[in-house]
C-alpha cells in the first residue's frame, strides 16, 4: 500500500459514511476495491484502525453503524465532512512547520499554506502578510482599494502607507482597515477575530456597526455585532508566527481550534471536553507534544486512530 491509496480509501470512507451517496458512488466505489488487491487492503486496514464496520466492504450501500466515532464526526454536516476531505487532500503536504520563506506576490491572486504551514509574503505595494497553517486568501488589488480577502484561517498584515489606496482585510464577517499598522486577522466559523499588534484599525462588522481598536486592543465581528476582548490576548493571539499557541484561561475548545490546522487528519472534541479551561503555551509544530501536556494536566482522554482521526474526551 501507499500513501496515494491510502488517501483514497479515507476518501471513500468520508463519502461512504456521509449519508450523501449515491448508487453510483457505491458502484464507483466496488469498481475501486476490485481494481487491484492493495485497494482492498487499504480499505480493510483503514476500518480496522477506526472501528468502523467491516460490512461496509461487503454492502457498500450501508451507512456506518449509528453511534460510531465516525458516524458522530460526518454527521455533522458537509462543513465537517468538507474539513476531514481537504484534510486528506492535503496530507502530502510537508509538515515541517518552519516559514516557507518570504516571497512577492503580484496584486492579485490566491495564495495559501497547507497543514502545518506558515508562509510569510512580500506584497508588490510594500506591505508584507504573515499567514497561519491551513490559511487561504484572495487579493483584491485596484486602483482605489487594497483588499485581502481571507477565505479561511488566519494572517497578520504588516500594512505599508499609501494615503490613496486605503487597505482592508475582508471576511464574510466584515472588514478590519488598516491606519498605518500590524494587526492579525483570524476567520472562526461563525464570526471574525482582529488584533491590533501596531497603531490603529477601524473594523466594519456584517452588522453594520463600526469599532475603532487601538494597539493592544482585539475584538470578535460578525452578524451579531462587535464585542471586545480582554486586551492581554492581543500579542497571545498572533504568538503562532513563532510557532507558539499561548493561552489565557480560554476553553479548550479555542486551544483545539488553534491546534487542529498544524494536525493530519481530523480532530474531534466533545463538548464536554471543549468546556474544560486552559492555561499555558504550546508548541503549534508539534501538537502530539500539545495534546499529551493537556491530558496530563487536564483530565482528558486523548485517543488516535491510525493517524486519520484524534478523538478526545473526558476521561
Amino acid at each position: 500500500m501507499t500513501p496515494e491509496i491510502d488517501r483514497q480509501a479515507v476518501q471513500w470512507m468520508v463519502r461512504l459514511c456521509s449519508g450523501a451517496a449515491s448508487a453510483e458512488d457505491q458502484s464507483r466505489f466496488r469498481q475501486w476495491c476490485e481494481a487491484a488487491p492493495a485497494h482492498a487492503l487499504a480499505w480493510q486496514a483503514l476500518q480496522t484502525s477506526i472501528g468502523a464496520p467491516l460490512q461496509a466492504l461487503r454492502a457498500t450501500g450501508q451507512p456506518c453503524a449509528d453511534g460510531s466515532p465516525l458516524r458522530d464526526l460526518l454527521a455533522r454536516g458537509p462543513s465537517r465532512r468538507q474539513f476531514l476531505g481537504k484534510t486528506l487532500a492535503l496530507a502530502g503536504v510537508g509538515v515541517g512547520s518552519a516559514w516557507l520563506g518570504s516571497r512577492l506576490w503580484q496584486a492579485r491572486g490566491d495564495l495559501g499554506t497547507g497543514i502545518a504551514q506558515r508562509l510569510s509574503i512580500a506584497l508588490d505595494d510594500g506591505s508584507r502578510l504573515d499567514l497561519d497553517a491551513r490559511t487561504q486568501v484572495r487579493l483584491e488589488f485596484d486602483a482605489d482599494v487594497r483588499r485581502v480577502r481571507l477565505l479561511r484561517g488566519a494572517l497578520v498584515a504588516a500594512v505599508a502607507p499609501d494615503p490613496r489606496r486605503p487597505f482592508g482585510v475582508t471576511t464574510e464577517d466584515g472588514t478590519a482597515w488598516a491606519r498605518g499598522t500590524e494587526y492579525m486577522v483570524r476567520k472562526e466559523t461563525d464570526h471574525s477575530l482582529a488584533a491590533v499588534l501596531v497603531h490603529e484599525v477601524r473594523i466594519d462588522s456584517r452588522s453594520g456597526q463600526q469599532l475603532d481598536l487601538g494597539q493592544g486592543q482585539a475584538a470578535r465581528y460578525g452578524a451579531a455585532g462587535i464585542e471586545t476582548l480582554d486586551a492581554a490576548s492581543a500579542a497571545a493571539m498572533a504568538a503562532w508566527r513563532e510557532g507558539r499557541l499561548d493561552v489565557l484561561d480560554a476553553p479548550l475548545a479555542t486551544v483545539a481550534d488553534a491546534l487542529r490546522p498544524y494536525m493530519r487528519g481530523a480532530l474531534h472534541l466533545s463538548g464536554r471536553a471543549a468546556a474544560l479551561r486552559v492555561q499555558g503555551v504550546f508548541s503549534l509544530d508539534h501538537p502530539d507534544q500539545a495534546w499529551a501536556a493537556l491530558a496530563a494536566t487536564l483530565p482528558l482522554r486523548v485517543t488516535r486512530y491510525g493517524g486519520w482521526l484524534t478523538w478526545v474526551d473526558v476521561a
